[in-house]
């Protein structure tokens, strides 16, 4: 067939009519395809476009831009970030900045260190009574004042006494005639016996011979005088009680045991303690008796030890700090303590969810069980092999809270109790979103007023110490938590009741722990560390127990290298305690507490 020009142009014709046939039949379907998948994972609430920052999940744009809390480009979310109330997805970057850490939950027997403080007393069965078994009259009163120490056998006072005088000569003359009549001279013997004379001044009557118109009273043990009830020439009759003699040589050491330990302890188990006077020198001992009736005042349980003073080195009244291991019968579930928002009973853990593609938490509520070293057990709300989050707990619930889901602060998600959209620096707050805020609080109703007006004044110290703080002040930042720490002290563990009383102890313990750091410690970034502690205890405090007047709960993402910091502030103006040479304005305000 001849090749021309004509034909050339009629294949070339028929081939382009193919491959555009080709195209609309299946080109532009698969580009469709291509887009509607795009279209599929790109497009998440609503059919529309998601943007969120990788530092800050909580912040949702329906169009590009810039994060309004740092600045950074926003990202795109995909459709496999689903998300409900309970749940919410974050990025790796997110998690990386955050460090936000998560540890599997464990099965094993819970067991506690307790530490109990208390007090050396007398052993009430060795209180000795040195009691007259005939009247008669007290002379030569040696032991004259009370605490005098005494030695068994030592000479306490004289007594005349016509019956004794009788009774001596009878005994002279039985022994005489002892082997005539051994009867008699035996009930004389037990006679003296019964009045409380030695066998050695029974035998110096025998070897003197003679009547002895005084005789001595001594003491029946070791210890030291508790009361004195004679003087020089005072008559006494039968029975008259005229020393009280507590033993030194075995004493009890009686401890008290808070209301949440009083489950771990049982008699037998082993305790050690020691005195403030020797707190080198730790001594030994076994619970050797639990009181059945409880103190309603301290919320204590006395129990009590036996202990022996060879070398007479504790005295009545010593203070001592024990310490209690239990171990409990059975394996329980078990996360960190610091795993758990504590908010009563039911608190809250932050669960990673491990079938997702994409990292996922989901806020679970658990019930509480006892407390086992630096782990509570959960009595249910958690499997064993679940991962909780450990490290940055808190900073997973301040991103739920913000994207107004279930929290920690937020009981009721889907009512914008908290405002959108914080700025670094200055943040005003909407009427509204502030009294959203405040009812998401469940705050204890039944906080006294005097406990709530103490908890402020410490409060004022601690603002005090963070100020110090913001000028990098450490000297004088140590000298206001010295301060707080003896408010705290004078608040005590005993303020509150029932739940309340479970939380303010969880809190007074940490709070110590963390101003005791403050104070010991001679770097401005460990103090600093420890007010980080310090200040997220505090928080959770003011919102469970209240306080007279207003705080800002403040936040600073970039400190401790993006790990993220809380503090509270009388201002809403950020001073950044932790960054104050490089960022002192970087922050945000989560919230405005108030009664």
């Amino acid at each position: 067939m001849k090749i021309t020009r004509t034909n050339i142009l009629i294949y070339a014709t028929v081939l382009l009519f193919g491959f555009i046939i080709g195209w609309l039949f299946f080109g532009g379907s698969h580009e469709q395809d291509n887009l509607a998948t795009h279209d599929h994972e790109m497009t998440t609430e609503n059919g529309q476009e998601v943007w969120t920052c990788s530092m800050h999940p909580s912040v949702r744009s329906d169009q590009p831009g810039s994060c309004p809390i740092c600045g950074m480009d926003l990202i795109q979310v995909t459709s496999e970030e689903s998300e409900d109330d309970y749940s919410m997805v974050m990025t790796e970057a997110s998690i990386q900045l955050a460090n936000i850490q998560t540890t599997p939950v464990i099965r094993e027997v819970p067991q506690k260190e307790i530490v109990l403080p208390g007090r050396v007393t007398l052993d009430e069965r060795r209180i000795s009574y040195v009691t007259t078994h005939f009247a008669g009259q007290i002379h030569d009163v040696n032991i004259d004042f009370v605490g005098a120490p005494i030695r068994r056998g030592e000479v306490m006072a004289t007594i005349y006494s016509p019956e004794v005088v009788t009774a001596q000569r009878e005994l002279i003359e039985a022994y005489r005639n002892r082997d005539r009549n051994p009867g008699m001279y035996e009930s004389v013997v037990r006679k003296f016996e019964f009045w409380k004379f030695s066998d050695q001044q029974i035998q110096q009557i025998l070897e003197r011979g003679t009547v002895q118109t005084n005789m001595e009273i001594l003491s029946p043990v070791n210890g030291f005088v508790m009361n004195r009830n004679v003087v020089d020439d005072q008559h006494v009759i039968e029975g008259t009680i005229i020393y009280e003699v507590g033993s030194l040589d075995h004493l009890w050491v009686t401890l008290d045991a808070y209301e949440e330990d009083i489950a771990w302890i049982s008699t037998g188990d082993a305790i050690e303690f020691s005195t403030r006077s020797n707190p080198g020198h730790i001594y030994e001992t076994v619970v050797d008796y639990i009181d059945p009736t409880f103190n309603p005042e301290k919320r204590t349980i006395r129990i009590r030890a036996n202990i022996e003073n060879n070398e007479s080195h504790l005295r009545p009244d010593m203070l001592v700090t024990g310490t209690l291991t239990a171990v409990q019968d059975e394996e329980k579930l078990m996360v960190p303590s610091s795993s758990v928002l504590w908010t009563g009973p039911r608190s809250l853990v932050y669960v990673k969810d491990n079938t997702a593609d994409t990292p996922r938490f989901i806020v679970r509520e658990v019930d509480l069980g006892v407390k086992s070293g630096d782990y509570y057990v959960i009595e249910s709300g958690l499997e064993e092999g679940e991962e909780v989050v450990f490290n940055g707990a808190f900073r997973v619930d301040s991103e739920f809270q913000l994207a107004d889901r279930f929290s920690m602060m937020n009981r009721q998600p889907g009512t914008n109790a908290v405002p959108m959209g914080h700025q670094h620096g200055d943040v005003e707050m909407s009427e509204t979103a502030e009294q959203s805020t405040e009812q998401s609080i469940e705050r204890y109703s039944d906080v006294p007023e005097q406990f709530r007006s103490q908890l402020t004044e410490a409060i004022q110290i601690y603002l005090e110490g963070k100020d110090a703080l913001v000028e990098s002040d450490l000297e004088n930042s140590k000298q206001h938590f010295l301060s707080f720490a003896s408010k705290l002290e004078e608040i005590g563990i005993h303020g509150l009741s029932g739940n309340g009383h479970m939380a303010w102890m969880e809190s007074y313990e940490r709070l110590m722990e963390q101003a005791g750091r403050i104070t010991a410690t001679d770097d401005i970034e460990e103090a600093r560390d420890a007010f980080r502690r310090l200040s997220d205890e505090l928080i959770n405090a003011v919102q469970l127990f209240g306080i007279d007047g207003v705080v800002y709960h403040q936040y600073c993402p970039m400190a401790f290298g993006n790990e993220g910091a809380n503090w509270l502030s009388n201002e809403e103006q950020i001073q950044n305690p932790y960054l104050p040479e490089t960022m002192l304005t970087c922050g945000e305000v989560i919230e405005r507490i108030e009664l």
